[in-house]
């Protein structure tokens, strides 16, 4: 669970991407992007304008402009520095844990087979099954597709792992017999 800090400095963050964006960017519209009421928005805005990151200039009664200041500028590229690395950090320790339930899988079961969604979850996935091969010297995780859906019924005890998959697409797996159908998002 991410903590107060770390939510703070992604929605200040996400508000000068907004502001090198669209100078006109109303804290409305930022606290719609952000999922966090006006005041709160107004409470970061007027923080990092005191920070010296952001400036405000009243345009009229009911418009401003907001600007990055040289320094805003500094600190956003050190945010996009920290929140890639942050991210990336994520995306590893996701790709080594699914890694390692193929790996436990791979001793309870004669075959291991993936179905992959189309969302960055199944890029990260994919991933982690090519590793997992090229460590194990061999394919012992199969992707399924079209051409080789049928193999999955030539194995003893084989077991389906998917992720955030078409539930109407799982239904022709779950009549295989010996099938074990895994859903990895419940274990990670």
């Amino acid at each position: 669970m991410a903590d107060s800090k770390s939510i703070f400095s992604d929605n200040e963050y996400t508000i000068m991407s907004e502001i090198v964006e669209n100078e006109n960017v109303t804290q409305r519209e930022l606290s719609k992007k952000l999922g966090i009421s006006v005041s709160t928005v107004n409470v970061l805005v007027n923080k990092m304008i005191k920070e010296g990151l952001i400036k405000m200039t009243q345009v009229s009664q009911k418009q401003v402009f907001y600007m990055l200041t040289p320094i805003g500028m500094m600190e956003k590229a050190k945010k996009t520095v920290s929140y890639l690395k942050g991210h990336y950090r994520a995306i590893f320790e996701t790709k080594e844990k699914i890694k390692t339930i193929f790996q436990a899988l791979d001793q309870e079961h004669d075959a291991i087979f993936v179905l992959l969604g189309e969302d960055e979850m199944a890029e990260i996935m994919g991933i982690a099954v090519t590793e997992f091969n090229s460590k194990q010297n061999q394919a012992s995780v199969n992707v399924l597709n079209k051409k080789n859906r049928n193999e999955i019924k030539n194995f003893k005890s084989p077991v389906l792992v998917h992720m955030t998959v078409n539930e109407e697409i799982l239904k022709e797996y779950e009549i295989v017999d010996n099938l074990n159908i895994v859903n990895l998002a419940e274990k990670l």
